[in-house]
């Protein structure tokens, strides 16, 4: 499986975002793109015959139009298309709705008989593109005389040439085309696809047509797009020769995104910039979407959550490899968590230094509660924290003996020490406060931590839950989903910004 690019954040753009350039242009090219086997021409590919076609139907194409109609229309030696599956990615509002209308419309009316199956999540956004292509034939007087009728019975929706071509619309789910056998299948935001039911029953539609084609329009997706995620990677990699993938996106792989106001990228990522996209509308998204939504919707990029809850690429900024506590622990604190599932536990240590910045590592993690249980008394003996916290509200509730003095007193932060350490059972706002001030420090790049693969994970697994006028992180159960470590994090470094920077320390409260 290709790398698994990290999460972007949900908090919104800064005001000082650089303005676009004048005259900025979206690109031809896509970023990443399967490269043709030869030259193309009229005489490799159909795409010129599109756009063509564009031109009657009075719509003619953009230049990235243009462009992925020649390639993706490429044509063998023996006359055939190259490419069984088309897979288009492109930042919402560029017109690969238009781009693929028109080659629905041009393939009915240059080849009798076809069979167009169009195919979305909701039956609605089926049938809006059914509708305009109809809008369309209407509108060219060159095309209209050639159209025969439309049923518009719901759930059997389509219409006819004369020349008995024929274009249907279907919901996205299992019984979607069945019985049916189709010439080309258009399948809009496949991204939204969460498992493979409805592309099992739509893409054999296309098995028994001789040249068909199936066209997947998206933007970009996070990793619950598995029909999406598994499509590209087969693509990128050649895996199946017989995808073709056509992506405009911001440049992104497994460590960083590009900046969010790059708009050399934001070009890349919307060829439809300059001539259909105000660069004005891109600016006002920019400043008020969740980034994670921004990078989706308008850079095209995956992202682990589209909710994420930290800036990932801020969140790696703050990664030093030679954080070490050796120095601070006279002013340490400590937290520890457990997933819900009870499935891993994680003991995390921050302090403040010197100069106002939080510096943590995760001290110990387990597969287990029950080792987590065995083992925490002498850990924290061995780290004598001045300030240890927990969560009550969750598993780690268990560890309240652990973390409680044996006489049930609180110490007072006046007299704690290392050794002697108050405690916080964060519940409540105080679990608010610990998630979100995280972010915050991240963001503004006040907090180090020595890049531990484990506390990236759990990073890049933290997605947003609302909780009154504020969030914390959301649990997740699943193996690769747990957040136990980064709710530990944020836990010790909380504490840790509650002691005082002179070694005298106040009460802490829940």
């Amino acid at each position: 499986m290709p790398p698994r690019p990290s999460p972007a954040s949900t908090s919104s753009a800064s005001p000082g975002l650089r303005a676009a350039p004048l005259g900025l242009k979206g690109r031809t090219q896509p970023r990443i793109y399967t490269p043709p086997l030869r030259p193309l021409n009229r005489r490799t590919s159909d795409g010129y015959e599109v756009a063509d076609f564009a031109e009657i139907t009075g719509q003619p194409l953009l230049p990235w139009q243009r462009w992925t109609a020649i390639h993706a229309l490429e044509l063998n030696p023996d006359g055939s298309y190259r490419f069984r599956i088309v897979l288009i990615i492109v930042a919402r509002q560029n017109g690969k709705s238009d781009l693929k209308r028109t080659i629905s419309l041009w393939r009915m009316y240059m080849n009798p008989r076809s069979r167009i199956l169009g195919v979305a999540q909701e039956v609605g956004l089926a049938r809006e593109q059914w509708n305009l292509c109809q809008e369309t034939i209407h509108g060219a007087p060159e095309l209209a005389p050639e159209f025969d009728r439309a049923r518009n019975v719901n759930g059997d929706e389509m219409f006819w040439l004369t020349n008995k071509s024929r274009y249907a619309i279907k919901a996205a789910s299992r019984k979607a085309g069945r019985g049916g056998s189709n010439d080309e299948v258009n399948f809009d935001e496949l991204r939204e696809q969460r498992d493979w039911r409805a592309w099992a029953a739509v893409s054999k539609t296309t098995m028994a047509r001789p040249n068909s084609q199936i066209f997947l329009m998206s933007n970009a997706g996070d990793d619950e797009s598995v029909v999406l995620n598994q499509l590209r990677e087969a693509a990128i990699t050649g895996r199946d020769p017989t995808i073709g993938i056509f992506e405009y996106s911001g440049a992104y792989d497994d460590q960083r995104y590009c900046d969010i106001d790059d708009w050399q990228e934001l070009a890349q990522a919307n060829p439809g910039l300059g001539y259909i996209i105000n660069p004005a509308a891109i600016a006002s998204a920019m400043t008020s979407d969740p980034a994670g939504v921004f990078r989706t919707e308008v850079l095209c990029q995956r992202v682990r959550h589209v909710d994420a809850a930290l800036d990932m690429n801020a969140w790696a900024d703050c990664a030093d490899p030679a954080v070490t506590m050796d120095t601070l622990r006279q002013r340490l604190a400590v937290c520890f968590d457990v997933a819900p599932d009870g499935a891993h536990a994680t003991l995390a240590v921050a302090a403040r230094t010197q100069h106002g910045h939080i510096r943590g590592e995760i001290a110990a993690s387990w597969n287990n509660f029950d080792q987590a249980w065995r083992e925490l008394p002498d850990l924290l003996h061995r780290i004598r924290p001045c300030a240890a916290g927990w969560y009550p509200s969750g598993p780690s509730a268990a560890a309240a003996p652990i973390f409680r003095r044996p006489d049930g007193r609180i110490v007072d932060m006046d007299h704690a020490r290392p050794g002697v350490p108050a405690y916080e059972a964060l519940q409540g706002g105080a679990v608010v406060e610990a998630c979100m001030g995280l972010a915050e420090l991240v963001k503004a790049r006040q907090i180090f931590h020595n890049n531990d693969p484990l506390l990236n994970d759990h990073a890049g697994n933290a997605t947003r839950l609302n909780v009154g006028d504020g969030w914390r992180f959301a649990r997740r159960d699943t193996e690769t989903g747990h957040v136990d470590a980064v709710y530990a994090f944020a836990g010790a470094v909380r504490l840790a910004l509650l002691l005082p920077e002179r070694r005298r320390v106040r009460l802490l409260t829940a």
